[in-house]
């Protein structure tokens, strides 16, 4: 069974080799260390110093991001990262984050890194650090660091329980090969995950400059459609709640179905038919959403609907905008709770419905391309889970 295992389901045409097994402490060239103590008092001058949350920003250590740390000469030549290190993290309060692998391909000589990291620093002359990281990732990989792990208040793991973790793997001219190939997967997804970034960014700042009128859309002549109005939105809008609970939402229903949480559940019956705004009643957060449709309402959501001739897209930005006021206004201690006068009461000033709809469409647009570049993530993200269950064993 072990024989038919040791080759990819996926591989590229030149190589025919069978793969090699070895424990990771074969692989190393000194082992595995914890990294220095990361005194508080001694943060924001010294050596750039690798942390856990490091770990998880980015797909590989970012230098310019890490903090820098004051340590003596000698604890930071016994703790100085190089190219091609891989750290592990020790502890996760579950099970599965133990042993999250990153990798450093920076060159810089004044890296050093945290005490409740592990480093490896494997043989670069038998393996390429990038494959090896991404080899880390794979389901096997993890099931074997997971399995090691020791379960207290948090899960933990050990230098000799990752030691002992077996990996098979190809000769360096292959993995060089599979870590090429993977480098352009990650930088197609850098490259998507920071345009989508700077896309949210200008939207932020854009709805900022129109809601504050310091952008004004113009009429066919080129003028301003006029003063904005202030109104109360339970002047301009029908406010009600729902009468379910959440015990009458499932996961099969035809209808949507809202309340305080983000999970998506439906029901199979609607109260309501047409275009909402929705808020959740209570809770911790109190985020619109905006809908199109029938669905089905817990008795603590509000709807906000009929808007008697104003543009209901352009009431769904204008209520996320200023969604401080929900916050302000929540009452409670434990659980905060918002009531109807709160929605009734609430000030918004509205300009011409001219206007109110080109500033909805240009926001949509904005909305449907940052859409797009999420859909392109998730796809680019998938596409690599398949990679690494592919391309190795």
């Amino acid at each position: 069974m072990l024989e038919k295992k040791q080759v990819p389901v996926l591989r590229f045409a030149e190589f025919d080799e069978k793969w090699k097994k070895q424990k990771l402490i074969d692989i190393s060239i000194n082992g595995f260390t914890n990294g220095a103590f990361n005194d508080p008092r001694k943060v924001g001058s010294g050596y750039r110093i690798i942390n856990v949350k490091d770990m998880f920003l980015n797909s590989t250590i970012v230098v310019d991001n890490l903090e820098r740390v004051a340590l003596d000469e000698k604890e930071f030549l016994r703790n100085k990262v190089e190219y091609g290190d891989i750290f592990f993290t020790r502890s996760s309060l579950v099970k599965a984050g133990i042993a999250f692998a990153n990798v450093n391909l920076s060159k810089e000589g004044n890296l050093t890194y945290d005490g409740h990291l592990i480093k490896m620093s494997p043989d670069k002359t038998r393996f390429s650090p990038f494959f090896l990281y991404n080899l880390f990732k794979t389901p096997n990989s993890r099931k074997q660091f997971i399995v090691r792990g020791k379960t207290a208040t948090m899960t933990t793991i050990g230098q000799e329980d990752i030691s002992d973790v077996v990996v098979i793997f190809p000769s360096l001219p292959e993995q060089q090969k599979i870590a090429s190939f993977l480098t352009e997967v990650d930088t197609k997804l850098s490259q998507l995950t920071k345009k989508k970034a700077l896309l949210e960014n200008y939207k932020k700042g854009v709805m900022q400059q129109i809601f504050s009128q310091e952008i004004r859309f113009k009429d066919g002549d080129g003028n301003d459609y006029g003063d904005w109005e202030e109104k109360k939105l339970g002047e301009i809008a029908t406010i009600t709640t729902g009468s379910s609970n959440r015990v009458d939402s499932n996961l099969t229903g035809e209808y949507a179905f809202f309340d305080r949480s983000q999970d998506i559940r439906t029901s199979g019956i609607y109260l309501f038919d047409g275009e909402a705004i929705i808020v959740a009643g209570e809770g911790q957060e109190f985020i619109p959403k905006y809908f199109v449709g029938k669905f089905d309402l817990h008795q603590r959501t509000y709807s906000i609907m009929d808007f008697n001739k104003n543009n209901g897209k352009f009431l769904y930005y204008l209520i996320y905008k200023n969604r401080h006021y929900f916050y302000i206004q929540a009452v409670g201690s434990t659980v905060k709770s918002l009531r109807l006068p709160m929605f009734q009461e609430m000030k918004i000033k509205l300009p011409n419905i001219k206007e109110q709809t080109k500033i909805a469409n240009f926001l949509n647009d904005l909305d449907a391309k940052i859409e797009v570049l999420s859909k392109s993530i998730e796809n680019t993200e998938t596409f690599k889970k398949g990679l690494l269950q592919q391309m190795f064993v």
